[in-house]
């Protein structure tokens, strides 16, 4: 590693950025990311580093800060979100920070304000050490990845990603390399009926006996998809199941929620086609079989090639760093990934330095190690990428 860009770095000053992170509450709901972004931004520009807060209403907001390079190549991102999900049945203080046995405590020191703060003090360091770059490197820190990615969303429609050639999102997966995840397609199927007195049931149209019919279908069913090496098949698990209001009451409405795990290359649509078939075969056999589809949730599954250059790239710096080298592995659930790739087709990985079992967990930590090696992995990548 370049030996100015070596010496500006600071397990001390990272560990500092990371407890400030955790000492601001952004849980969502409501959020309130503001408050962290603003701070972000503040500190960033006293490095001298340009930083915009992108204000979303309601006490939230996106932070970009970006160092400009000689635009003889293509952005580096580094990405990540500011909000957390709300605490459980803790016994440390969720927003105390406090360092016990090499770890970390606090929401979010895991998901994923610890690869946000390992990525804040590269981008710091890399400005003090007077490094010319060839490209920009640009740090994003988004609101709401915890619901519906808001922050990725307007990062994305708003230009963010103009520019960029490779993106590294700073998620728990204990310093390893993930290139692909799976999708995520929650359908809700709701059959409607006629009420009717419950001891004249054939003076009404039972609803739940309808959804009964409708499942029949759905257990058959089998997914079109090529089996992923490193995902393996799409899943289906049957969440919820709610119809009627009353015992004496012929059920009108029947309801059923669906999530869907998808692996890349699956079509969500011609799943949601699919449904729509089965739901038409059921009134083919019930002429009066009524029932409508709605999608709850649609995250397609997103990958980026064992081979991209990108990749091999980080692997390389993952051997120089770690002196490991595993191969890439994949996530079962979905990141801000799935918002930024099938619109932008960009080389992406997740490489953060949290605990993933420790995540949305009560008492959730972040081992310092880990924190102080992430921050040698996104500095060499950084100076691989931007410098040599």
């Amino acid at each position: 590693m370049n030996e100015t860009i070596a010496s500006a770095l600071s397990n001390e000053e990272v560990k500092d950025i990371l407890t400030k992170f955790v000492q601001t509450n952004t849980v969502n709901p409501p959020g309130n990311e503001k408050v962290l972004a603003q701070w972000i931004a503040d500190d960033f520009k006293k490095a001298g580093i340009e930083a915009e807060v992108r204000d979303m209403g309601d006490g939230r907001a996106n932070v970009v800060a970006r160092i400009k390079g000689s635009g003889e190549r293509k952005a580096l991102l580094f990405d990540g979100h500011l909000d957390t999900v709300p605490p459980g049945n803790w016994t440390e203080d969720p927003w105390g920070a406090v360092v016990k046995d090499g770890k970390l405590y606090g929401l979010g020191a895991s998901d994923m304000k610890g690869g946000l703060a390992a990525m804040m003090h590269v981008v710091k360091a890399i400005k003090k050490s007077g490094a010319a770059l060839k490209g920009d490197l640009v740090f994003a820190a988004s609101i709401d990845e915890e619901t519906d990615s808001l922050g990725a969303w307007d990062l994305l429609k708003s230009g963010g990603l103009d520019g960029v050639g490779a993106i590294v999102i700073g998620e728990p997966n204990y310093n390893e390399i993930t290139i692909c995840e799976k999708g995520a397609l929650w359908l809700k199927v709701t059959t409607h009926g006629q009420t009717s007195h419950g001891a004249m049931p054939e003076k009404g149209v039972n609803a739940v006996i309808h959804m009964n019919k409708f499942l029949d279908k759905l257990l058959q069913y089998q997914f079109q998809y090529t089996e992923s090496p490193i995902l393996g098949k799409p899943t289906m698990n049957i969440a919820t199941l709610h119809g009627g209001f009353k015992t004496n009451v012929v059920p009108d409405r029947c309801e059923l929620t669906v999530d869907i795990r998808t692996v890349p290359g699956q079509v969500h649509k011609d799943i949601i086609a699919d449904f729509q078939r089965m739901c038409d075969e059921v009134k083919q056999e019930i002429p009066e079989f009524m029932a409508d589809i709605e999608v709850l949730s649609d995250r397609a599954a997103v990958e980026t090639k064992a081979g991209d250059d990108f990749v091999r790239l980080c692997r390389g710096v993952q051997q120089d760093v770690t002196g490991r080298n595993p191969e890439p592995n994949g996530f079962m659930c979905y990141t801000d990934a799935a918002v930024f790739l099938p619109h932008t087709h960009i080389p992406l990985i997740v490489y953060g330095p949290g605990e993933q079992h420790m995540a949305h967990q009560p008492d959730e930590y972040i081992r310092l190690d880990r924190l102080y090696e992430s921050v040698r992995f996104y500095a060499e990548l950084a100076e691989k990428y931007l410098i040599d």
